[in-house]
């Protein structure tokens, strides 16, 4: 009986010192969490494993995420799987759509980008815009004529404007022989005529009278302007000069006539105040895209999505150097606290740390057993 007793009691202190051995050894892989002293003297074996080489495990943690768990290929081959494209392609449709579909005013969603918009010195800038454009167009076109410039077609419109210019000024030239102005100017030229022709200029102007010689020739310029003969000499004279200006004058000539700064100043000035600026900047952004919405989201978008995952992978080696993930990794497990540590491993390996400690009992206890079987055949 006290051999089955001394046995048992062997197999349990065996297992209890198991136990508490292997129980001991998990909990001080994490503490205690700080060194601790005796006066002067450090406690051996303090702080806990991990604590002790938190440096060592975030530096390794760091080069075996970069080395092993984050590479560029595996980013890369992550990059070009059909099913990530999609979801991508699809959440991209999404932001692209709600943006699309806003509902603020263009002015609004710039101010919300942090672009400033002032409806003045777009109008300036506009202006601006506009000068500039005018200047270069006229310096490379500057040695060429209307004829060198303007298409074809102009040409039988310069023909056609021509007849019409000249039956206008037809019209005008009949209208005012016929008033009551040009016959007073009739009878003041020929008043001034004849007083410079001495005495048979006086004697005329004596015997009919200025109004009488207004009332005669008035109606006789009147018919002539009025005549095949004044209207085909009016549109001759027009059609010579618009031929010279067609076919002779160069752009720069013509803007050395009018004024090469005047003539951008009020492009400019035309320009700016012809844009409807304010009406652009109120419109929202869901009417200004209304249009090409649909385009956008079916065609741009995802093909914008695939370039750049492209562009992504193809320099994904670099942009991971530029990350310095490994240093990222490290500064991150460095700043982790020790008992969050411990909680996250204890959470994952709870149980097989209580089989651990069961096994080290169970140990123990078959080594108890063992010592009390040779103490009893010793005895």
């Amino acid at each position: 009986m006290s051999a089955i007793v001394l046995i048992i009691m062997m197999i349990v202190i065996g297992a209890i010192i198991g136990g508490l051995t292997n129980s001991l050894a998990i909990k001080m892989l994490f503490r205690p969490y700080e060194a601790k002293y005796l006066g002067s003297w450090k406690l051996p074996f303090t702080p806990g494993l991990i604590p002790k080489r938190r440096d060592e495990l975030a530096r390794q943690l760091g080069r075996m995420v970069v080395e092993h768990l984050l590479t560029p290929s595996g980013i890369r081959k992550k990059l070009q799987q059909p099913l990530f494209q999609k979801q991508l392609t699809s959440w991209a449709q999404k932001e692209a759509a709600s943006l699309l579909e806003s509902k603020a005013t263009l002015k609004e969603a710039l101010a919300s980008a942090g672009f400033t918009v002032n409806e003045q010195e777009i109008r300036e800038k506009i202006a601006k815009l506009s000068e500039r454009q005018y200047r270069e167009f006229v310096s490379s076109m500057h040695e060429k004529t209307l004829h060198d410039f303007l298409p074809p077609e102009w040409e039988q419109k310069m023909k056609d404007g021509v007849n019409r210019a000249g039956e206008f000024a037809q019209d005008k030239l009949v209208e005012y022989l016929s008033s009551a102005e040009a016959k007073n100017k009739i009878g003041t030229v020929v008043e001034s005529y004849l007083d410079g022709k001495g005495f048979f200029g006086n004697m005329i102007s004596s015997f009919l009278g200025n109004e009488g010689l207004a009332d005669k020739i008035q109606p006789l310029l009147v018919d002539y302007a009025r005549s095949e003969e004044a209207g085909a000499i009016i549109e001759k004279m027009l059609g010579r000069e618009v031929e010279r200006l067609y076919y002779q004058t160069t752009i720069g000539q013509l803007e050395q006539k009018v004024g090469a700064d005047e003539v951008a100043g009020v492009v400019g000035h035309v320009v700016s105040r012809s844009v409807p600026v304010d009406r652009w900047m109120n419109r929202t952004v869901q009417a200004w895209t209304e249009s090409f919405k649909q385009q956008v989201l079916t065609n741009m978008v995802p093909n914008m999505v695939d370039k750049a995952a492209g562009a992504l992978g193809d320099r994904m080696e670099e942009l991971m150097d530029s990350l310095h993930l490994a240093e990222i990794v490290e500064k991150e497990v460095e700043a982790f606290p020790t008992k969050r540590i411990e909680q996250l491993v204890l959470d994952i390996s709870r149980r097989e740390f209580k089989m651990i400690t069961y096994l080290g009992a169970l140990l123990g206890g078959a080594i108890g057993f063992i010592q009390g079987i040779i103490v009893m055949l010793m005895n």
